[in-house]
């Protein structure tokens, strides 16, 4: 009977470690057997003894389980960064915070249009391929949780591609944008950062230089943006600016940014008028909404003898993770000017609303709605309320490699001779892929 009870045990046993195999781990004290072991007592007299009975103990309760520790995110490090530390000094570098790397970006643009699909920004040529970016990124990071002393910095190149049309600030490599050259180069941004620990609150980072505005949420960056093409609202407002701001930490749930530039797209040049910049944000250590409030304000007017407009921009963002998966994004902005030829006053305003769902570690689908409402035409060429939808997906087999096609539709309501080539609307789909060194 013994033997029996043990085997059956014994596949009972099994039969929980396979299942225990397949759920998650949780470690137990070890439990005394249901069965006792005790040996039988045989008395001298002839009677035979009870078998005594062996009471099995209660089972020890589960040990609690270890909180799990998250580890660091390993960086990701391509061709470049791993030739730069290749060497004793580039590894030294590197320690110190140093990084270099860049990628090339690509796509090809078909639609309802023959040759253009402006002004529809960046994947604007129709039925051709375009080397949208070789982009080279220089970077000396600052950690802003060490309280000390810190300087630092940023370039970025792109060399060339066709995106550089859209780029350049004015007095900065404009010679083939001028000539109408299909491919370039530009110094997008180059500063030095200085991090001043006991300056405001957590510290204050001061950056000077040419650097990538904080208005909107889109960038030119093809490895952060959502997608191939731009937003209305991203295209038609401040791309970077030249000169000073200060990044201030207050705590850990507000930072602010105040600076004097020489203007939206402004480089050193006879057109500099000193505008400020500004953003105030609330993001939340550990919340799942963020909201940032950006201007960038000057006296707002079109120079005539310079050929430059100045104009002023309200920027309102927001961000919620809606689900660990799922994260909805909201920008809107406001800008105007005056005095512009032939107009006078002029103003542009729009909404975009993003829905980027993380299918996978590797795949994510994605959604853009804007309306974004050119009134007089000054920016685009075409006044009226255009609306827009895009849906995408950017897939990453690896690492190194991102595939990004999308499918979008543009519609212009306010435009008798429509902007899309006589017409009113485009139908564009795209295939874009970019290759990270």
């Amino acid at each position: 009977m013994k033997r029996i009870a043990g085997l059956t045990l014994s596949g009972l046993l099994l039969t929980g470690a396979f299942a225990q195999a397949q759920a998650p781990v949780v470690k137990f004290d070890a439990e005394p057997s249901p069965f006792g072991s005790a040996a039988l007592q045989l008395p001298p007299v002839p009677v035979p003894a009870p078998m005594p009975t062996a009471i099995p103990t209660a089972p020890a309760a589960p040990a609690a389980e270890a909180p799990k520790v998250e580890e660091p995110k390993k960086e990701d490090k391509f061709i470049l960064q791993k030739l730069f530390e290749s060497s004793a000094a580039g590894q030294t570098l590197a320690g110190n915070g140093w990084k270099i790397y860049g990628w090339t970006q690509g796509s090809f643009t078909t639609g309802s249009t023959r040759r253009s699909g402006l002004p529809v920004p960046f994947n604007d040529r129709i039925d051709q391929f375009s080397l949208n970016q070789n982009w080279l990124h220089v970077e000396k990071s600052i950690d802003t949780s060490k309280k000390e002393l810190q300087l630092g910095g940023t370039a970025d190149l792109i060399l060339p591609g066709t995106d550089y049309r859209f780029t350049p600030a004015r007095g900065l490599l404009t010679e083939r944008q001028a000539r109408g050259e299909t491919y370039g180069i530009d110094l997008y941004q180059a500063y030095i950062d200085i991090f001043l620990p006991n300056l405001g609150g957590n510290g204050t980072t001061i950056r000077a230089g040419k650097f990538n505005t904080h208005l909107e949420y889109e960038v030119v960056q093809g490895i952060s943006n959502p997608f191939v093409s731009r937003s209305y609202l991203f295209q038609y407002n401040p791309f970077t600016h030249t000169g000073v701001e200060a990044i201030t930490q207050i705590n850990d749930d507000w930072s602010m940014i105040n600076g004097i530039v020489l203007g939206n797209d402004n480089f050193f040049n006879d057109a500099t008028r000193a505008t400020y910049i500004g953003q105030l944000k609330w993001a939340p250590k550990d919340g799942k909404t963020t909201v940032a409030f950006g201007t960038s304000i000057t006296k707002p007017s079109y120079d005539t003898d310079k050929a430059f407009n100045y104009y002023n921009v309200y920027n309102l963002k927001l961000t919620h993770k809606i689900t660990d998966k799922l994260q909805y994004i909201a920008d809107a902005s406001y800008s105007h000017t005056d005095n512009t030829p032939g107009t006078g006053f002029a103003n542009w305003y729009g909404l975009v609303n993003y829905l980027l769902y993380d299918v996978t570690d590797k795949l994510q689908s994605k959604v853009r709605v804007e309306a974004f409402n050119d009134e007089q035409g000054y920016r685009t060429g075409s006044k009226g309320l255009y609306t827009a939808a895009t849906y995408g997906v950017t897939w990453k087999p690896t690492p190194w490699l991102y595939v990004m096609p999308e499918v979008r539709y543009d519609y212009n309501s306010g435009s008798n001779a429509g902007p899309f080539e006589g017409k009113r609307d485009l139908f564009t789909a795209t295939i874009g892929a970019i290759v990270r060194w």
